[in-house]
Parts: structure tokens; sequence; C-alpha cells
């Protein structure tokens, strides 16, 4: 009979294999942030659906300048109510955004992937609009929206939903308006992949 000993070895080994093999199988999907999706903040459904050619090559990065939001809750709402404005009183098709980033630290799907928004007139179809929930002229987003975002993009480029050396870019560079906000738009020029030139 084996002693407890060989037992513990042979476990220990029987448990990496298991883990080895369970690796094999991971997905570039299994690797992305979780998402809250369009049921989990009770959107509505599209009035069209207009899609992407894929990879795009642009991220545009911008602000509600709404309210902040600190808890799913309080966030969910903020989603629904900018998807009610964009189509009721702006008459888009559906939300403006790919995503939205909440002060939760959650990502919120807007239109969600190789779907066009309307959030920038001329990028619409050949970049992904990521929002933030919130104002950001006079500070910058917490740390775990930040993350959020570099996660997002990370496991965009590994579905093929954006190139591996796309240019991310500040609302502001691209449009007439201050989103996604002066001290947004510095801590912007210090991530990986801005570009001073669209």
């Amino acid at each position: 009979m084996a002693d407890l000993r060989t037992c513990a070895i042979l476990a220990t080994l029987t448990a990496v294999v298991y883990v080895c093999v369970a690796g094999k199988g991971a997905t570039p999907a299994s690797r992305c942030p979780a998402v809250v999706d369009r049921s989990g903040w009770g959107a509505l459904p599209p009035k069209a659906v207009k899609y992407l050619t894929i990879p795009v090559p642009k991220v545009i990065v911008i602000h509600t300048a709404t309210q902040e939001c600190t808890t799913n809750k309080q966030c969910a709402a903020r989603v629904r109510s900018a998807q009610a404005f964009h189509m009721n009183e702006r008459n888009y098709h559906d939300i403006r955004y790919s995503f939205l980033i909440g002060g939760d630290g959650n990502i919120y799907e807007g239109v969600g992937w190789h779907k066009a928004g309307n959030h920038t007139r001329g990028y619409n179809r050949n970049s992904l609009g990521i929002a933030f929930i919130g104002k950001f002229e006079e500070k910058v987003p917490d740390a775990n929206m930040l993350t959020a975002l570099k996660n997002l993009l990370a496991c965009a480029v590994r579905l093929g939903e954006l190139t591996r050396d796309y240019k991310l870019l500040a609302h502001r560079q691209v449009s007439s308006t201050a989103s996604p906000g002066t001290a947004f738009f510095e801590e912007i020029k210090k991530m990986p992949h801005w570009a001073a030139n669209p």
C-alpha cells in the first residue's frame, strides 16, 4: 500500500497534468476580461445594425461627460440613460459607443464587437469607440478603469477585432470636443499605441 507521501506526490503530479491539459484548450476569448453584456444592463434593441470590417486600426477614447458611477447598479443606469438619449434625442440607431467603462471597474457592452457605433464622424467605420463614464477634465479615471481599458484592448487584438499596430486616439484629436477631458488626455498620451497624428 502506498504511504501518504507517495499519495501526495501522485496527487500533485495529477493536478499539474490536469492544469497543463486544460491550459492547452484556452481560447482567445477565455483570456478576455468579463463584459457586462447588453442584457446585463437592460439594453433596448437597436433600430439597425451596422458592421465593421475587422480588424480596425484605431481606438478612440471618449468620456460621457455625465455623472460618474461606482456600483454596477449605478453604471448600468448610466448606460441605459446614454442609450435612451442617443436613440430618442439624437435619433441614432443605438448607443453610440462600442464599449463603456464604469467607475466600478466593469466593461459594459455598447454596440459590441465588429459593429459600428456613432461616436466620431468620419471614424465610425474604422475604429472602436470606448467611453469612460464620467467627466475627466480635471482628474484621471481611477486605476481600475484604466486597467479595464488595457485588458479590453489586449483582448481586441487577440480576437482579431483590432490590428496589432493600432493607433490609440483621444476623442478631441479627431473631433471638435473637449472629450475625454484634459487630465485624461494627458494620461492617454503616456499609453502604448497613443498616436499624435491620427
